[in-house]
C-alpha cells in the first residue's frame, strides 16, 4: 500500500482552482461535487473509498478545457450515508441523474478503479450519454482478482488501524474529508467489500456495446492484472490501451504529469 500522509491530503484541495462546493439529493442521497473551468462537461469520479481529492493534481489542468464536475461518490467522501447496499448501478444511476440535474446530455467521464467501473457500467446502459470515457485500473469482472485476496477483502474486519502502509491505508484520510470521526469507518469498508468481491460480473459481449472512444490505463506493476486491462482493451470496439511505466494502482498521484497529459491528449482527440 503506498504511503500517502494525511497532510497530503489537507493540503490537496488547496491546489485546485477557486470553486464551491455543492450538495444536492440524487436518487435519495446527498451527493456533494465542485464544478471547476468551463467548456464541454467532464465528469471525474474517484476510486472506491476515496473522494474527489484523488483527483486534485489533474483537474486545473482539465479545467482549462472542460467543465470539470469533480464528485464524491454515494457514501464516500463527502457525499451523505444510504441505507442500500452500494452498486456500480446505484453510482451509476447517481451520475446520470447528476447530469440530467446539471443540465448535460453529452458527458465524457473519467473513472478511477471503482469510479471506471462505475463509468462502464454507464457506457453500457446508457451508451448515447457519454462521449468519451477514460478507464483507469478499472476492470469488468471481480474475478480479475485471485480468490485469495478477495477471500481476505470479503472476511477482513477493520481493527481500528490507523497505518497509512497498511491496508486500508489512505481510504482513512478520504474518509476524513467528509466525517468527524471513524465510528462508520469500518461498517462503511465492510460495505464495500461486498461490493468488491461480488462484482461487477461484465462479459466480453457486454464490453462490445460501447461505442464511445475509450482509453484503458494501467500501471505497469501492482495494479489490475495486465492481461485482464488488456481483455477489457481488445473487448471494447474504440479504445486505446496505455500503460503507466513504473506505476501501481496510484499512477495519478506517482505519475500525475504524465497520466494527467495522456487523459488530456485523448479527451482533446489529439494525436
Amino acid at each position: 500500500m503506498l504511503k500517502i500522509s494525511l497532510t497530503f491530503f489537507a493540503l490537496l484541495p488547496l491546489w485546485l482552482s477557486p470553486a464551491l462546493a455543492e450538495r444536492t439529493e440524487i436518487n435519495g442521497v446527498e451527493l456533494d461535487y465542485e464544478v471547476h473551468g468551463d467548456g464541454p462537461p467532464l465528469y471525474l469520479l474517484h476510486g472506491g473509498m476515496e473522494s474527489r481529492d484523488a483527483f486534485a493534481l489533474q483537474i486545473p489542468m482539465l479545467a482549462e478545457h472542460f467543465t470539470v464536475v469533480a464528485l464524491d461518490s454515494r457514501e464516500q467522501g463527502r457525499s451523505g450515508p444510504s441505507a442500500d447496499q452500494i452498486s456500480y448501478e446505484l453510482m451509476s444511476s447517481d451520475l446520470i441523474a447528476l447530469a440530467q440535474h446539471l443540465g448535460h446530455t453529452d458527458i465524457s467521464v473519467v473513472g478511477l478503479s471503482d469510479g471506471g467501473i462505475t463509468a462502464l457500467t454507464t457506457a453500457i446502459s446508457q451508451p448515447a450519454l457519454i462521449d468519451r470515457l477514460v478507464l483507469l485500473g478499472a476492470t469488468f469482472h471481480y474475478n480479475s482478482y485471485p480468490e485469495g485476496m478477495r477471500e481476505h477483502i470479503a472476511n477482513y474486519r477493520w481493527d481500528g488501524n490507523t497505518d497509512p502502509a497498511q491496508y486500508p491505508g489512505n481510504f482513512i484520510e478520504h474518509y476524513m474529508t467528509g466525517h468527524d470521526d471513524l465510528s462508520g469507518f469500518g461498517d462503511l469498508l465492510a460495505e464495500m467489500a461486498l461490493m468488491w468481491t461480488t462484482s461487477p460480473t461484465f462479459e466480453p459481449p457486454d464490453l462490445g456495446g460501447v461505442a464511445c472512444e475509450t482509453l484503458v490505463i494501467n500501471g505497469d506493476h501492482n495494479d489490475t492484472a495486465l492481461e485482464h486491462a488488456l481483455d477489457l482493451y481488445e473487448g471494447l470496439p474504440n479504445a486505446q490501451f496505455f500503460v503507466v511505466p513504473g506505476a501501481t494502482h496510484y499512477a495519478l498521484l506517482e505519475r500525475p504529469d504524465l497520466v494527467g497529459s495522456v487523459i488530456l491528449a485523448f479527451l482533446l482527440d489529439e494525436e
